[in-house]
């Protein structure tokens, strides 16, 4: 069973990953992304990867300087591979419910994320919660939306407190 989560950006996906990865515990593994915010001026200033192991780095930022660039954030490959490359090889090798918070442009950057990914997404017999963008960045993206027996699943501001419950009936079924 694949779940496949999108929605406009702040919209509840991260929130929601986070809070089924809580109740999966260690029946999951992976990761999430959040934002970084300054404590000042509340504004946010970049992106930090964390693990379902509780492990994080800050990989965008707009301080950074880097060749990878979405909108002002410069992204960081190393750090973020040094997390979820590590996460995403357990994945394979391992029969838990695969977090994947999300795939996006800026983890996209890296090849080896994407090439594991597609190895990920194409096991018809992997469990998976993914959350992708609402528009096809990259023709991953696209192939991941339109996965063969995948649920795809739009958060909005009315379903996204419903959808929790949703999701864990069908992890269970899967």
């Amino acid at each position: 069973m694949k779940i496949v989560i999108t929605g406009e950006p702040g919209i509840g996906k991260t929130t929601l990953i986070k809070r089924l990865a809580k109740v999966l515990g260690d029946r999951a593994v992976g990761f999430w992304t959040e934002e970084v915010r300054d404590p000042r001026t509340k504004k946010r200033t970049g992106f930090r990867v964390v693990t379902t192991e509780g492990k994080s780095a800050l990989f965008a930022s707009k301080t950074y300087t880097s060749k990878h660039l979405v909108g002002s954030y410069g992204v960081n490959l190393q750090n973020f591979e040094s997390l979820a490359l590590p996460v995403l090889q357990r994945a394979l090798e391992e029969d838990r419910v695969v977090v994947l918070d999300e795939v996006g442009k800026m983890e996209l950057f890296s090849k080896p994320f994407k090439e594991m990914v597609r190895m990920l997404v194409q096991d018809p017999k992997r469990r998976m919660l993914l959350t992708i963008p609402i528009r096809d960045v990259d023709p991953l993206v696209a192939e991941i939306r339109r996965l063969r027996g995948a649920v795809l699943l739009e958060v909005t501001k009315e379903n996204r407190n419903s959808l929790f419950e949703n999701i864990l009936t069908l992890l269970d079924r899967g």
